[in-house]
């Protein structure tokens, strides 16, 4: 859910309502099962564009449909019950006994609330002997008195209805996962706190504390002109607090959290724990009116959090359980980070195609570098082509590795990289150092591309096609780094990137070791005196590569990645 996104949620009988743009969503948790209703609202959206004025539409809009809500969860529930004399009964008494409690509560209200802290301020100040009058401290310490009153009235009532409660965490809980763009699974939601910023209770309830120190100070001895006096001021109090709230949704830093504890205070009033029941009540319903708004005939943009949720589902459906891969698709389609992607509210038909497309797939195993077509690589993006290797986190280490032993402000280092591919460690080695950079490779698509990544990152980088060393002359280097292929031939067409990476780039031989015998067999020839070389490792190669490495190498070193995998060997050439 964006800073823009205008939607509320509220509790309900035995179920939850949520009201978002032109349709009302209301579901009740009945017999086990939830049973949601959809209606279609009249909620002109232009005049809620005006800053101010929309805080007034906005809470006149939301008693509505609360109350809209409550009567329509009360249908559902009749209508699956047995109508009977006695139901009918109950019915008509339920709704005396509220008309009597309402009138009951604004009576009790009004002596809590008005004379209640009157009758304690005036006798303090009796007390202290000073003269009672309506000035400024009277109205404070006055007005501090009912505020209190208020919330210890609201905690209290907040200990009674139960269900309500539960059901009201729940929304909460089901809204802060929406804002958050994470998934609407029970228990993703169920982790989540209940509470969240935006909150039309908070917003209300601070402007009911501003108004009550700040409505005796407009007083009117005419009745009227008092009454039309304080209901502007509430009414201006309750906008300015609404922008107020609107302004502090559109950031997330330091400030704002501890701006916002008020608005966590307050609904912490309320706090019930809530139970599963009450949290799929929320997110059947949530996803419900998300729906609607996707399917409406008025909007030519899908909404973006639905086509979010429900991407979401289908990969897990398919056993792809990172939902990264969701974020990255749209990423690409709409070309920002992921960070700007929680900004967006909606996407356009033909960009959701595309997002399709690239979704179906990713569910047929297809990497997303590959369907893409390009990879980033230690924050360089690189281009591929069907004859290229995806470049892989692991291969980073590799040259980070590399990078670490090449002393800092070094240049004219001589380095190559055997077995380039894309160029994705030769061109970040060469954008990284001052080092004058080779890159070889037997395959002329592969060395194609890796000059076509050059010149978009503006490396300068020699890329050349060779078999191993067979077009290098004798020329010498400082360094040599090579991520050879080194997968066993009869485990090849067991792995799924045997469906996606290029065979030469995989196939390391019977025992996955022939690349790195050829290649150690012939570096001493092309090192310098002191020359390293370095080698992304397949697991549980490192004994053996080191094995072949001692004869003319020593000093054999080792980088383990981050699943604890002997990744990177290295070694340094012998003096003669």
């Amino acid at each position: 859910m964006d800073k823009n996104v205008n939607i509320a949620g509220f509790s309900v009988s035995r179920g939850v309502c949520y009201l978002y743009n032109n349709y009302l969503a209301v579901g009740v948790d009945y017999d086990s099962r939830i049973v949601c209703r959809i209606l279609r609202t009249k909620n002109d959206a232009r005049l809620r564009k005006f800053p101010f004025i929309r805080a007034l539409i906005f809470v006149i809009i939301a008693i509505k449909n609360a109350i809209l809500g409550y009567f329509v969860s009360k249908e559902i529930v009749r209508e699956h019950n047995k109508i009977t004399t006695y139901n009918v009964l109950v019915t008509i008494v339920k709704y005396i006994v509220c008309i009597l409690g309402a009138v009951y509560a604004g009576v009790l209200g009004a002596l809590l609330l008005v004379q209640l802290p009157n009758f304690i301020t005036i006798s303090i100040f009796e007390a202290l002997n000073y003269v009672v009058v309506r000035s400024l401290i009277f109205n404070i310490v006055n007005s501090t008195f009912t505020v209190i009153i208020l919330i210890l009235l609201t905690y209290i009532l907040s200990r009674f209805g139960k269900t309500y409660f539960h059901l009201q965490n729940a929304v909460n809980k089901a809204m802060s996962a929406l804002r958050n763009h994470k998934s609407l699974d029970v228990d993703v939601v169920a982790e989540e706190k209940p509470r969240y910023f935006f909150n039309p209770f908070s917003i209300v309830f601070i402007t009911i504390i501003l108004s009550i120190y700040a409505l005796p100070l407009f007083y009117e001895s005419n009745f009227w002109l008092n009454l039309i006096y304080k209901t502007v001021l509430f009414a201006i109090i309750l906008s300015a607090v609404y922008e107020v709230f609107v302004f502090l949704n559109q950031y997330d830093n330091k400030f704002v959290r501890f701006i916002s504890k008020p608005s966590y205070w307050i609904q912490a009033l309320l706090h019930k724990d809530t139970d599963e029941r009450s949290i799929m009540c929320a997110i059947v319903t949530l996803k419900e009116v998300l729906m609607m708004n996707d399917k409406d005939e008025d909007i030519l943009e899908h909404n973006l959090i639905y086509e979010w949720q429900k991407l979401r589902e289908e990969f897990l459906a398919n056993n792809i359980t990172d939902e990264s891969d969701v974020d990255w698709i749209f990423c690409e389609v709409l070309k920002c980070n992921r960070a700007e992607l929680k900004t967006i509210k909606y996407i356009a038909p033909k960009d959701l195609e595309r997002v399709r497309e690239y979704a179906e797939l990713r569910k047929k195993g297809e990497p997303l570098q590959r369907i893409f077509g390009h990879a980033n690589f230690y924050g360089f993006e690189f281009e591929l082509n069907d004859e290229t290797l995806i470049p892989r986190f692991d291969t980073e280490i590799l040259v980070e590795t590399v990078l670490k032993d090449i002393k800092v402000g070094a240049s004219g280092l001589n380095v190559l990289d055997m077995c380039t591919g894309s160029g994705c460690i030769a061109i970040t080695i060469s954008k990284m150092t001052d080092c004058n950079v080779v890159g070889v490779d037997i395959n002329e698509s592969a060395i194609a591309m890796a000059r076509i990544n050059a010149d978009r990152l503006n490396a300068k980088v020699l890329f050349l096609q060779s078999d191993l060393f067979s077009k290098l002359g004798e020329q010498k280097y400082d360094i040599i780094v090579s991520n050879p292929p080194y997968i066993k031939t009869s485990e090849i067409d067991t792995l799924e990137v045997s469906n996606y990476d290029p065979h030469l780039a995989l196939d390391g031989g019977t025992d996955g070791l022939d690349f790195y015998r050829a290649i150690i067999a012939q570096a001493p020839n092309h090192l310098n005196v002191g020359g390293k070389i370095y080698f992304e490792l397949g697991k549980g190669q490192f004994d053996e590569v080191k094995k072949i490495l001692m004869q003319d190498f020593d000093n054999i070193g080792m980088r383990l990645d981050y699943q604890g995998i002997e990744r990177v060997i290295y070694a340094t050439l012998k003096s003669k």
